[in-house]
């Protein structure tokens, strides 16, 4: 522990005893006393510091006891005897309450000894002083989506291809791929913490992983701050959120799971295939929670065989524009699959966590809201010029933001007597202000405007496939491949600003969401797609109902 470490644990020691500690120096202060012996020694010694004081100046009593009555003078002598038996019990209490914490950090913070010892070959994480290179190897940084992936003691930045090391790592950005020398695949997803102990154990601080053991890899374990996890070759995944609690997720095969707080004797956790639970630090009783396959992106290929058929079918289609919402190597980079080849770049700055998810064919784009300000954009759009156009996505709503954008191309604005003005666009794709229904807006090749939009509002946590096409001489709103909406629409305007925005709204210049309504959007968007012709009806419905369930 460094001197600036010493003076801010005990300035946040002395916040929490006087009850004036936040929530973030709550999370600071579990932070200094995680690993660190001596901090939790300095803890506890200024804690009965404290206790010492309060007993000889009465603030024991003072506090704990303001609310009694002043005793009768008559009764002075058994008043004395009575207070100083409150002060023995409330110093007792404070005594108890410490040497509890301390030791429930000493269990959290101390591995457990198996009783039988596990077959593998383990080793600890080297310490500084020992040279990167002379480290024992134990796999490879196989791929990289946007990874910004570190050892911080050395102040070293990996890049994909490098060996990897005994030792912690931090990943800032992006995902990262491990693939450890007996096969094990690691997709490592940010922020996260965590050691590498051998090619047989990880140990996870904070983040995301999610694992794909092989059979050589049997045995696999992975530690937390709240549990021990032994896989029995399995497709697994676990979360350490910044409160130290643990979730594992079991998509296929057999996990044994070891809270670090187990009573001697407590039978271990065996979760199978579809089960997952939850294990908090300071208590180490498992809950039983529903398994979350879509929270997990498990591979940076997302696509099976059922993805790549609805795939093949879309580029049959000839798109001008076709994103499928993959991560990239960049990680911001949206690469359009369609005839233009005009990729998109995402906008992130507000986002914690990588943009994307698990999606309803492969992986999706996966954008926060008004909370995170994040949105793409194509900046170099080229408009349909035919009078024709057809736009479809698979969305998946977590609310409805005021105008909420799947994707506009569109520079209007509209006064109060309902009067538009700007500088033009071809379609404004999304949901309806506030209602937040299904809702498009075009302009025909007169520049007046045409405006559908569906009464009931978009269901949420659900994908919905949606859609509207101009074919010329009318404008139809689709929903899961039904007509919900359609209005007279003579031709198609060519006109508007040079960008498109997906999950957002652009200024007029493009250079930032617009200011009035930037309609950002919350929630999930995948396989967008743009044509310069109209679908069919039935070219529609095999698009919403051929997609992999």
């Amino acid at each position: 522990m460094t001197p600036q470490e010493q003076q801010e644990l005990g300035e946040l020691i002395n916040a929490l005893l006087d009850e004036g500690l936040s929530d973030e120096g709550r999370l600071r202060l579990e932070q200094l006393l995680r690993d660190d012996r001596e901090a939790q020694q300095y803890y506890i010694e200024q804690c009965q510091l404290h206790s010492i004081l309060a007993w000889e100046h009465g603030v024991l009593s003072a506090t704990l006891f303001d609310s009694q009555a002043t005793p009768p003078p008559k009764q002075e002598a058994t008043s004395g005897k009575s207070l100083y038996l409150w002060k023995l019990c409330a110093l007792a209490a404070t005594i108890l309450f410490l040497a509890t914490f301390a030791w429930n950090i000493y269990l959290a913070t101390t591995p457990k000894t198996p009783a039988e010892p596990p077959q593998i070959a383990t080793s600890q994480p080297m310490a500084p002083s020992i040279p990167w290179t002379e480290r024992k190897t134990f796999g490879a940084f196989s791929k990289s989506r946007g990874a910004q992936l570190s050892v911080p003691e050395l102040l070293l930045e990996l890049r994909q291809g490098d060996l990897l090391r005994s030792g912690r790592y931090q990943l800032s950005e992006g995902f990262a791929e491990i693939v450890f020398n007996n096969n094990v695949e690691v997709l490592v997803e940010s922020p996260a913490e965590f050691d590498i102990v051998s090619d047989m154990k990880l140990v996870m601080h904070r983040g995301r992983i999610s694992t794909i053991v092989s059979p050589e890899g049997e045995g696999f374990k992975v530690e937390t701050p709240s549990i021990e996890l032994t896989d029995f070759g399995t497709e697994f995944a676990v979360e350490v959120s910044p409160d130290r609690t643990s979730e594992v997720h079991v998509f296929s095969g057999e996990v044994k799971v070891t809270p670090k707080l187990a009573y001697e004797g407590m039978e271990r956790l065996q979760l199978v295939t579809n089960q997952a639970t939850r294990v908090r630090q300071m208590s180490g009783i498992p809950e039983g929670i529903d398994i979350d396959r879509d929270r997990f992106l498990r591979r940076l290929n997302e696509t099976t065989q059922q993805d790549i058929g609805y795939e093949q079918r879309m580029l049959a289609l000839k798109p001008a524009q076709f994103f499928q919402m993959a991560p990239t190597a960049d990680g911001v980079t949206l690469a359009d699959h369609g005839s233009r080849k005009s990729d998109g770049i995402l906008l992130k700055e507000g986002m914690d966590q990588p943009p994307f998810k698990p999606g309803r064919v492969g992986s999706s784009l996966y954008l926060g809201g008004p909370g995170t300000l994040a949105y793409a954009k194509v900046p170099h759009y080229q408009p349909s010029e035919t009078g024709t156009i057809s736009v479809c996505a698979w969305v998946k709503a977590e609310s409805r933001p005021h105008w909420a954008a799947i994707a506009k191309h569109w520079a209007i604005e509209f006064d109060e007597q309902d009067q538009p003005s700007g500088l033009g666009g071809q379609f404004h794709f999304g949901l309806h202000e506030y209602g937040g229904g299904l809702e498009v807006q075009v302009r025909d090749q007169n520049k007046n405007v045409v405006k559908l939009r569906e009464a009931e509002p978009l269901p949420l946590g659900q994908w919905q496939h949606v859609a509207f096409v101009v074919d010329g001489q009318q404008v139809r709103l689709y929903r899961n491949g039904a007509e919900v909406a359609s209005a007279k629409c003579d031709g198609l305007a060519t006109d508007g600003p040079e960008a498109m925005g997906i999950g957002a709204k652009l200024s007029p210049d493009c250079t930032q969401p617009d200011l009035r309504n930037p309609g950002y959007w919350h929630g999930r968007i995948d396989e967008l797609a743009i044509f310069d012709r109209a679908l069919t009806p039935a070219e529609l419905t095999e698009l919403s109902e051929m997609a992999p369930r």
